[in-house]
């Protein structure tokens, strides 16, 4: 069995050299992604926790409570109570100039 020429180990090296260069890279910015949408799923999960619990309150509040059941329909509804006024705004109207 012949060995490769000299020249040609020589032409070959670079390439090799690159090739694990590019895939060291490769992973490196893969691993970037990866950590930076681990992040982001981490305060998404933190944000539904947060909004899971207040809805948790929420319920919690409606069931054992007369006035909140009260207040939520009055809220749903846009009614009043016997003793409270009702004010019903119209949306703003956008101004001459603005975004």
């Amino acid at each position: 069995m012949r060995w490769p020429d000299r020249r040609a180990l020589w032409l070959a090296a670079p390439l090799v050299a690159g090739l694990i260069g590019w895939g060291w890279w490769r992973g490196v910015t893969v691993q970037r992604e990866t950590r930076r949408e681990l992040e982001e799923l981490r305060l998404r999960r933190d944000q539904l926790a947060r909004a899971s619990s207040a809805l948790e309150r929420e319920v919690r509040s409606l069931r054992g409570e007369r006035e909140a059941r009260a207040r939520a329909a009055r809220e749903s509804l846009d009614v009043a109570a016997p003793d409270e006024v009702l004010v019903i705004l119209p949306p703003p109207a956008p101004t001459r100039g603005a975004r």
